[in-house]
């Protein structure tokens, strides 16, 4: 095994040198448990100088796929105008320059339809897809007259709405504002006062007939962030998701330009998942059949580690609430700790390229680690997606 680790701390070094980058290195598992490896270099999945349609065009959330009614693989590249990669399999991805779904960019918070990334998707029969949004209210822009000190940061509020395809996912439209509107937290939008609401979610899993998705929650006026869980039976529903509350799925989101105030005052934030063994990590779920356990894969560090190290984890599960400790997978310089045109790394979510689900929601053997390079730093658009094999190794 160790043989190993040098092989291939020996060919991300010669990648290094030459593209005059810093690779993500993958990190020796804790032995004696289950465990998540990273087994190869990567691959450029899609390189922005090359294959992009526009300036503005790259991947900016983590990738999600799904095979269309025509068992056509479907990747969905997201920005404010999402793309997909289709093709009979991942191997003949091939990018299409018409856009799947494009933001509405209304400027009132209240309307929840500003700029709008596609984070989630599932179909049940290839030809209905649903979505569920990123949606930020970006109050620094100078047409929303809302936000004097017109920082990013400081005018930033999130919510997550959804949208639909009934075309295999060629186009995507959303019910009109505010019938789209899935999950807001419960105070209104505080101008200059800095990130707040629930972000990103996950990828959608479909268990016991329930569909859970994780997001993130930000709240004022710390800014403190944590994990929450989500689930409905009727994705076609957007009012129907409900998220767990410490002891149950019995959390309402609620509306707080229109739903009755004092309802609104009541109304806690969604619990976090178990914040001391996940951290803040969401970006991507499945159900591995090789471990027979959920495997949840982000971004995050460990200061109970020495040395601590940033990059990218994974968790095990029985049940979606209970986790075990986080483990790296990769070590890689992220975007808040990079400076300026460094290289960084971002997005991550697995994609088992054999799974048998529709909405590749599971895991076996092995997998694919997907993930975002930015090439020039997180402030640059030259980004590329790449993809590393990984291995899932049962306890020995």
């Amino acid at each position: 095994m160790r043989v190993l680790w040098i092989i291939l701390a020996a060919i991300f070094a010669a990648i290094a040198a030459h593209a005059d980058v810093s690779p993500p290195r993958p990190v020796a598992p804790d032995h004696g448990g289950a465990a998540v490896v990273v087994t190869g270099p990567a691959e450029v999945v899609f390189d922005w100088s090359e294959d992009n349609c526009y300036v503005a065009q790259i991947p900016d959330l983590p990738v999600r796929a799904f095979r269309d009614g025509d068992d056509q693989v479907n990747l969905i590249l997201s920005h404010t105008a999402a793309h997909r990669m289709r093709g009979p399999d991942f191997a003949s991805l091939v990018l299409d320059c018409a856009p799947v779904s494009a933001s509405r960019k209304l400027p009132d918070p209240e309307s929840y339809a500003d700029q709008e990334w596609i984070a989630a998707v599932y179909s049940e029969d290839g030809q209905t897809v649903h979505a569920l949004i990123h949606n930020e209210f970006q109050g620094n822009w100078k047409s929303h007259e809302v936000c004097a000190t017109r920082d990013y940061f400081k005018c930033w509020m999130n919510s997550i709405t959804y949208t639909r395809s009934d075309d295999g996912g060629a186009t995507y439209v959303a019910p009109d504002p505010p019938d789209h509107l899935v999950a807001s937290l419960p105070d209104r939008y505080h101008p200059d006062e800095g990130i707040y609401g629930l972000f990103s979610p996950s990828n959608i899993i479909k268990r016991g007939g329930y569909y859970y998705a994780y997001l993130k929650a930000q709240t004022y006026p710390l800014e403190l962030q944590h994990v929450c869980l989500m689930r409905t039976q009727a994705l076609d529903d957007p009012k129907s998701w409900r998220f767990w509350d410490g002891r149950a799925f019995d959390g309402v989101f609620v509306d707080p330009y229109r739903d009755d105030p004092n309802v609104v005052e009541r109304t806690p934030n969604c619990a976090p998942i178990a914040l001391p063994q996940i951290a803040e990590m969401y970006e991507g779920i499945t159900w591995n059949t090789h471990l027979g356990k959920f495997v949840l894969v982000g971004t995050s560090s460990d200061p109970t580690r020495e040395p601590n190290l940033f990059g990218f984890y994974y968790a095990l599960s029985d049940d979606l609430i209970t986790w075990s400790h986080r483990q790296p997978l990769l070590h890689a310089r992220l975007p808040w700790r990079s400076g300026g045109s460094q290289t960084n790394y971002a997005y991550p979510t697995l994609i088992d390229h054999q799974s048998p689900s529709r909405n590749f929601e599971t895991t076996g053997a092995t997998a694919y680690l997907y993930l975002t390079r930015n090439n020039a730093g997180h402030g640059s658009l030259d980004r590329d997606l790449l993809r590393f094999p990984v291995e899932f190794r049962q306890p020995d």
